[in-house]
């Protein structure tokens, strides 16, 4: 039985500062609309199961497409020369399905991340990020999510460049956070690690990474009166390996069925929350608590938001307007201003202001910046009940929207009981797993091996550079020491240094970073090492009691 889901992606609508593109998904294809002309100037005229874009300057769009043959397909999409497409990989969609596809160029970098599930396991879903290294494009497999509908992971990338993704796996009568990371100086992942326990089934989440490197976390939970309650984590630092994740006292709100999406962003150091359930809810967050701005009955269309300018990135589900086509709804509550083009509306941040041009690399890069970290205090929900009025009429809902109606509890397995087994049995049983555990352990160690080893030579550049810098250092001093000047020497300009101390901060950073992770393989190699001995000391008891119980036997037969 094939498993091809047909189903029409949203379509997206691509931003940059104050550029815009709208790419329309329909079941023919795709097109790319540019601002100034009311035709395409870019078109896929086959059928699509997903397709994900971003775009990273004023001429430029990256784009991914999996199509209903399996290709999954790269293109760079530039205004002033030809696209170039690649393909990527050749996927099974008769069997598997796929959901939620991520791109993310950085450099001579492309990430590109999607979940699949499998017809025979369709509850486990299998997180993939395939990349491209400048020469070669590579593959990853990051773990599983356990979920009945929809893999719930996200990806943010903080302002060094490092990628973040955060997954919730259902287990029992609870919902785990587990969070990794990507290292985007030395291109290695991580170590996946659980931040959170939150009671019940989440239905749908959503995350994001402010300006100021703070990473938020949107979650809708089932209860058991049958509603849904949006909660609230974040994690104050997320360049720290070891950031802690601060979840919300109280539900942001509390809603009734059904439910439908949960979108996120940031616009000028505001959070963003738009909830859409049998009313589409507006809510902001400027530090001061969580505030309403408009709620109605549904009757826009969906969207897909992905914006990117130099302080902040993201990527979410959003609202089309109906009046103002390829326009993202509540624009004027957003702070943003439409331009007069009359073909295709353009978006101008309030507080925006004008970069000189640079030429773009061949690969748009992303230009990282330092910041403060600041965040926003977790503090009690509160809620202004005075709505603002919109300018568009409110019309019917859209059937085809997808909508969650009331989600049966999913039932907890039973244990049963196993069979009584002999004693001889049990012990062939336990020695067969024990030897399992043991392969498993030294493969385990293998590895670990290989990665310290890949560890140790980086922290030998990073010393050689330190070393490099600090004996070329000290031959400048000694070579002006000798030289004798009748008049002073001017001193060193202090925007000369600046440069030297960031790329010196860097290396500290790293080498820390580099070190606690360092620590927890030496840390885990030891207890693996300990579990062999302990695995090794219960394999020999075995051995020699079913050695004495087999002789026993023997010579009791014997005797009879």
């Amino acid at each position: 039985m094939a498993f091809l889901n047909r189903t029409t992606p949203n379509s997206l609508l691509l931003t940059y500062e104050n550029e815009s593109t709208y790419l329309h998904i329909d079941s023919q294809g795709c097109a790319l609309f540019g601002k100034d002309t009311p035709e395409p100037y870019f078109r896929i005229q086959e059928p699509l199961l997903l397709a994900h874009g971003i775009m990273t300057d004023s001429e430029t769009v990256h784009l991914v497409v999996l199509k209903t043959n399996g290709e999954l397909c790269y293109t760079l999409i530039p205004r002033s020369s030809s696209p170039q497409t690649t393909l990527i990989s050749k996927l099974d969609v008769r069997t598997t399905k796929y959901r939620r596809l991520f791109l993310f160029p950085q450099g001579k970098m492309i990430h590109i991340f999607y979940a699949c599930s499998h017809q025979a396991i369709r509850d486990l879903w299998r997180i993939e990020h395939h990349f491209w290294n400048g020469a070669t494009w590579n593959s990853v497999h990051l773990g599983e999510v356990v979920h009945p509908r929809v893999p719930l992971y996200h990806v943010n990338m903080d302002r060094q460049g490092n990628l973040h993704l955060v997954t919730l796996t259902f287990q029992g009568r609870y919902s785990l956070l587990f969070t990794n990371r990507f290292n985007g100086t030395f291109h290695i992942w991580g170590s996946p690690t659980q931040a959170l326990k939150i009671s019940g089934e989440v239905i749908d989440m959503t995350a994001l990474m402010t300006s100021d490197n703070v990473h938020h976390l949107f979650w809708a939970v089932k209860t058991t009166n049958g509603q849904f309650e949006v909660r609230w984590a974040q994690q104050t630092n997320a360049l720290e390996l070891t950031g802690e994740w601060l979840p919300s006292p109280a539900p942001i709100r509390t809603l009734s069925s059904p439910w439908k999406n949960l979108g996120s962003l940031e616009v000028n150091g505001v959070i963003w929350l738009l909830i859409q359930s049998e009313e589409e809810i507006l809510l902001f967050n400027d530090g001061a608590g969580w505030r309403l701005v408009s709620t109605h009955t549904p009757f826009y269309q969906p969207l897909q938001w992905v914006h990117k300018s130099k302080r902040n990135f993201h990527q979410t589900l959003w609202l089309e307007s109906q009046v103002e086509r390829r326009t993202p709804v509540y624009y004027r509550e957003l702070g943003l201003v439409l331009s007069t083009s009359p073909q295709l509306a353009t978006f101008q941040s309030l507080s925006t202001k004008t970069s000189p041009s640079v030429p773009p690399p061949p690969v748009p890069a992303y230009y990282p910046e330092v910041s403060s970290a600041t965040y926003y205090p977790i503090s009690p929900v509160s809620t202004s009940e005075n709505p603002l009025n919109l300018n568009d009429p409110p019309k019917e809902a859209d059937p085809s929207s997808e909508v969650i109606q009331d989600i049966p509890e999913s039932p907890t397995p039973s244990q049963e009981e196993d069979p009584p087994q002999s004693q001889p049995q049990q012990e062939n049983l336990q020695l067969e797993h024990l030897i399992t555990t043991v392969t498993h352990l030294e493969q385990e160690n293998s590895n670990l091996s290989h990665t310290l080893q890949a560890i140790m030579s980086k922290f030998d550049q990073i010393l050689n550079a330190l070393s490099e810098t600090t004996i070329s250092k000290n031959d400048v001093n000694f070579s002006e020491d000798l030289k004798e000047a009748p008049a002073a020497t001017p001193e060193v300009p202090v925007e000369e240094l600046e440069p030297f101390k960031e790329a010196m901060s860097n290396l500290e950073k790293e080498t820390q970073g580099l070190s606690q992770i360092l620590h927890k393989m030496l840390t885990k190699q030891e207890e693996n090492e300990s579990s062999l001995e302990n695995l090794g000391m219960q394999i020999c008891q075995l051995q020699e009691k079913t050695e004495s119980k087999n002789k026993g036997g023997f010579w009791n037969k014997w005797i009879t």
